[in-house]
């Protein structure tokens, strides 16, 4: 009877450390995963569609405006001491075929930080638990269910965030690189496993991965990446980063992607 306990014991523990060893994540920071519909609305053109807008924060928003890009990654938070915001997002001209690196870089945190603060009451409603609603004013109650008729139209609205977008650099990149940096960020996505508990973490970086697949968008936002996260994270910073000083190198990227092997760990 030991010799069968010691046996699964081994068996579990074994297993354990096998998966560990897969996983892209272990014991790491929080992390968000999502697949969604991308297009909620069919309009006359791609330009007009309805993107689904759900997974993404106010400071997407504030970035990318009101349409899901092929590919889109930011950087935001604290890195080797310094806190900033990077992000960049391919674009497609459909009738060029062809396709635009865009890149931006927030330096001000503080001041993105504040617009975040601000936008949040505008486009959030004002709940009021039943028990108190007696307690405010008629007036006050009518101001509150006017600003909730207005949250969906004002959240949805580009002009609400445009304000506080930054200038932006834009490339023109090969469809050879779109094709190989999108396949392999929807690799990371499709393949992202995480093992074990997250610690209590609140410094440090966060970062988002953003792919459209078909008709999906799918994204990954992860606090302190590790492993294969890590390194599509130091690539994304990297591009943007050469591109910043106009020396986008698609050469290196392309190797650096081919090195890259994200295997399936289902």
């Amino acid at each position: 009877m030991k010799k069968a306990i010691f046996l699964v014991t081994v068996t579990i523990v074994g297993c354990q450390i096998a998966s560990s060893q897969k996983a892209d994540h272990v014991k790491g920071g929080r992390f968000l995963k999502r697949i969604e519909y991308n297009v909620t609305g069919q309009g006359m053109t791609e330009v007009d569609n309805m993107y689904n807008l759900d997974g993404k924060s106010i400071l997407d928003r504030i970035l990318f405006g009101s349409i899901n890009s092929p590919v889109e990654f930011v950087f935001s938070g604290s890195s080797e001491g310094n806190d900033e915001i990077l992000a960049f997002r391919i674009t497609k001209n459909s009738r060029m075929d062809s396709y635009r690196l865009e890149i931006m870089r927030m330096p001000d945190v503080k001041k993105v930080y504040n617009a975040i603060n601000f936008l949040s009451t505008k486009v959030n409603k004002i709940v009021i638990p039943p028990e108190l609603i007696q307690t405010i004013s008629l007036e006050g109650r009518e101001l509150i269910n006017e600003h909730n008729k207005a949250v969906d139209s004002v959240k949805r609205s580009d002009d609400s965030y445009k304000p506080y977008r930054s200038e932006s650099k834009t490339f023109r990149i090969s469809n050879e690189f779109v094709e190989k940096l999108h396949g392999k960020m929807a690799a990371l996505i499709d393949n992202f496993k995480a093992i074990g508990i997250p610690p209590i973490a609140f410094d440090g970086y966060e970062v988002t991965f953003r792919t459209v697949v078909e008709n999906e968008v799918w994204s990954l936002k992860i606090h302190m990446p590790q492993k294969n996260a890590l390194l599509m994270a130091n690539l994304c910073r990297q591009i943007i980063m050469d591109a910043d000083i106009n020396k986008p190198d698609e050469t290196k990227y392309i190797e650096l992607l081919e090195e890259m092997d994200f295997k399936n760990h289902l």
